[in-house]
């Protein structure tokens, strides 16, 4: 019984850290889960999950440059749609939205390296 407790309130408590996140949150662009729409978008998802990469890159600093080349795809992706030239896919978002995410994980790493070379 507390197993179920415990499982529902973890998984309340995740759709509510969902929600902080600014995302449009539009069912047909969301991965789906037992027919479900998840609370935020596939490519909000995968950006999320590129900022895994922050430990690794701690140890194992990236130049800058590829964080900021790393934005381009997602960038010409979501401006494409935006302007209805053409129709993005799930897979397609959520492959820019890693590549996006890895980035600014780069560049929070590259940043976080600045700093401490100027306090040093």
């Amino acid at each position: 019984m507390t197993v179920v407790v415990s499982t529902v309130r973890l998984k309340q408590f995740m759709v509510d850290a969902c929600m902080v996140v600014p995302c449009h949150r539009n069912p047909e662009r969301c991965h789906h889960v037992k027919g479900k729409p998840m609370p935020i978008c596939a490519r909000c998802l995968a950006m999320l999950t590129g900022f895994l990469a922050i430990p690794v890159l701690l140890f194992y600093p990236l130049p800058l440059w590829l964080g900021i080349l790393l934005q381009v795809p997602m960038l010409v992706d979501g401006i494409t749609q935006l302007k209805g030239w053409r129709t993005s896919t799930n897979t397609l978002r959520t492959v820019t939205g890693l590549m996006s995410g890895i980035g600014l994980s780069i560049g929070i790493t590259s940043i976080f390296y600045f700093i401490i070379a100027l306090t040093a």
